[in-house]
């Protein structure tokens, strides 16, 4: 009975329709050097606009959009955990910290004082955008050093070591700004002060201990346990056994009272000295390449199409705050480190914002519209777009410009 109900076969055929669709979407925008979660963003905004007028979308379908995006969420943060190598960060760490620092506190407080300063705004939505400000997309800015064939030197190093640690940082801050920003629902006086740093303590050491829990699976369980179930079943065991064991540890952060994106990151970090890492990376990102498109389009979805006009204003200084955070914050510490040129590129490199921006952003979203207003949301989304689309044309020339003037020389 269930099976023909009708919501199921519309989604199903959404399903369907971005899976295939994707294929083509992602061929064509890489050429351009335009990242593929454009396109899903664009498509929600415009499925937004399509319900506004024919209300297309019922709650329920809404609701088991939501599910997918959130898989989708999950396996993208899984992954950015996998593909990210401790050892060699721990090898760079000193030259990477130097550059990170200001990379954060930079790009962070400009925005934070645009968004406070700005008429109608205030205090906690500038802590959000913050918070989600000072990550980077790094995905967005690597296609095209790979392209240029200088992904694998000592410059393309230090920029996906710095990416980590703002990736890592930025979801931290998630995890803590969600407790805490609470606290500020009716305004800030001395005596929430108490309150506030109570609940960012007790949060804190949640963390610690989540922490623990997980480096403690890695270091004696995970290759123990995937080495079993590789014995079990050669093929599938070991991708299985990850499989499950992100979306527990997704589900013990949900738990714990974190973001699950915070789960799956951890849970990525976990796997990622695993001997099985690249085949399980592999197979996760055929999810990712499924429920990946639900997650951006959820985020166009929550565009209310209607006050996009108002937003345009704010959208371009929030897009410019974002591009000078990176360029001055990445940029200037790295050039004192290794030069204007290389500078330069390192903070144009740093300057698309996407996953984890937006997932801080669409969590503000959630807490309601004290935490989050809609022109905001809807700035921040456009800004997004711009940041993925202003970033590698920028790195794209600057290596154009080294490598032309590495061949006369």
């Amino acid at each position: 009975m269930t099976e023909t109900a009708p919501h199921y076969g519309t989604l199903m055929l959404l399903l369907g329709v971005l899976t295939v669709f994707s294929v083509p979407i992602r061929v064509v925008l890489r050429r351009y050097a335009i990242p593929a979660s454009v396109a899903f963003i664009g498509l929600g905004i415009l499925l937004s606009a399509t319900d506004q007028s024919m209300d297309l979308l019922t709650p329920r379908l809404s609701d088991e959009i939501e599910v997918f995006a959130q898989i989708g969420i999950v396996a993208l943060l899984f992954r950015v955990g996998m593909e990210s190598d401790l050892d060699a960060l721990v090898g760079q760490l000193r030259r990477a910290v130097m550059i990170w620092v200001p990379d954060i506190m930079i790009a962070a407080a400009l925005v934070f004082v645009l968004i406070w300063f700005w008429p109608g705004l205030g205090l906690v939505p500038a802590i959000i955008s913050a918070v989600a400000a000072s990550a980077t997309s790094i995905g967005v800015s690597v296609s095209v050093w790979e392209e240029a064939g200088k992904i694998d030197t000592p410059q393309g190093a230090l920029l996906l070591d710095v990416a980590e640690l703002d990736d890592l940082s930025a979801v931290l801050l998630l995890g803590m700004a969600f407790v805490v920003i609470p606290q500020l629902q009716n305004g800030f006086d001395a005596t929430d002060r108490s309150a506030i740093a109570v609940a960012g303590a007790l949060q804190l050491l949640k963390i610690l201990i989540f922490c623990a829990v997980c480096y403690a699976f890695s270091r004696f369980l995970e290759q123990r346990l995937s080495e079993v179930f590789a014995r079990l079943d050669k093929s599938l065991g070991p991708f299985l056994f990850a499989a499950g064991t992100v979306f527990l540890i997704a589900a013990l952060a949900d738990a714990f009272g974190f973001s699950m994106a915070i789960g799956a990151l951890f849970a990525g970090l976990a796997f990622s000295r695993d001997p099985q890492e690249r085949r399980i990376d592999q197979a996760f990102g055929y999810i990712l390449a499924i429920f990946g498109p639900f997650f951006f389009m959820s985020i166009g979805l929550s565009v209310t199409t209607s006050g996009l006009g108002v937003a345009l204003p704010l959208a371009f200084a929030l897009l410019a705050a974002l591009i000078a955070g990176k360029l001055l914050g990445a940029g200037f510490s790295a050039a004192l480190l290794s030069g204007r040129q290389a500078g330069v590129l390192l903070g144009a490199s740093m300057i698309p914002r996407a996953e984890i921006y937006l997932i801080v952003m669409l969590g503000g979203l959630a807490l309601g519209d004290w935490a989050m207003p809609q022109i905001l949301y809807n700035a921040a989304v456009l800004a997004s777009i711009g940041t993925c689309l202003v970033g590698p044309i920028l790195v794209s020339k600057l290596l154009s410009a080294n490598q032309t003037k590495e061949q006369r020389t």
